[in-house]
């Protein structure tokens, strides 16, 4: 009774300690793998085999589904990103996190060691290469390495479109100035010969007699000058709306001497003074012809 009393309570003490090990606590090493892959790569731009990309300023943002904040990761994962060049050079990289969006992060190509921007290659792939320990600000990773290539933007073709399109389009200007000159010379041309109708021919054109045609083309040309009249006094009841009060408006220039003025300006008195000059001297030219005549009467 007693031995088996002792295996009973040596058989509970082994469970006892086998249930300890069991609820304790995961290692360091064990809390690592459950965060390893939990972060999540939703998006990126420009995105992966994408063409056209801007050989300025050339940037990659990354969206994820992590919070990233320039306070807990700076310089954390500087070296998990890497801009490859098109010839497999890797260029100088800065990982930036925007405080408005969350989960994104910014990657651009920073300035070289003597502080040049560096401008991309037209045409050209690149490669922006992201480890998978990337983490964000509760050490979430990626988990994998992933890659985004993209292809610059063929700077010589995109010239030649835009000068294709900027001579197209100044064709195109010159085409419709032309059509609206010529239609407007047309219609010049129509009106003036309206304005001149030959009654023998319209009445030879459309059977009437000469008589109905000139009555007709009087009863147009009184309807032309009538609704001329008529658009003229309007824009001269447009243009009094503008006059100010207190200003009057006049139908022509009229002299100073009009309104009771006495002062002669420099230029009236040159006037009258050539003029008295030349009154005497035609006067001096009718006296010599004048004595010239009884001159050769005497004779």
């Amino acid at each position: 009774m007693k031995r088996a009393g002792r295996i009973l309570s040596l058989v509970v003490i082994l469970v006892m300690l086998t249930a300890t090990f069991c609820f304790a606590a995961p290692s360091a090493d064990a809390q690592q793998t459950e965060t390893e892959g939990s972060l999540t790569l939703l998006d990126t731009y420009p995105k992966d085999g994408s063409k056209g990309a801007s050989i300025e300023n050339m940037s990659v943002k990354l969206y994820f589904d992590g919070e990233f904040t320039e306070e807990t990761l700076k310089g954390v994962n500087d070296s998990t990103i890497q801009f490859i060049g098109p010839e497999g050079e890797k260029l100088p990289t800065r990982v930036l996190y925007s405080p408005k969006e969350k989960g994104v992060v910014l990657v651009i190509v920073a300035n070289d060691e003597e502080g040049k921007t560096i401008t991309g290659k037209g045409n050209s792939e690149y490669t922006l290469k992201v480890s998978g320990n990337i983490r964000d600000d509760k050490g979430n990773t990626l988990g994998q390495d992933t890659e985004i290539k993209f292809t610059t933007l063929n700077q010589s073709a995109n010239t030649m479109i835009n000068m294709v399109m900027m001579f197209v389009m100044f064709g195109a200007i010159m085409v419709i100035s032309m059509k609206g000159a010529k239609k407007e010379a047309q219609k010049q041309q129509q009106t003036r010969k309206d304005d001149k109708v030959n009654p023998y021919k319209e009445a030879k054109r459309t059977g009437k007699s000469v008589e109905e045609i000139v009555e007709q083309d009087q009863k147009n040309k009184a309807k032309q000058a009538e609704k001329a009249a008529r658009k003229a006094a309007k824009e001269a009841d447009d243009y009094d709306d503008y006059i100010e009060e207190g200003v009057y408006r006049v139908k022509g220039p009229r002299p100073i001497a009009a309104a009771g003025g006495k002062y002669i300006t420099g230029r009236k008195a040159i006037a009258e003074a050539k003029k008295a000059e030349e009154e005497a001297r035609k006067a001096k030219q009718q006296q010599y012809k004048a004595k010239k005549g009884k001159g050769k009467k005497k004779k």
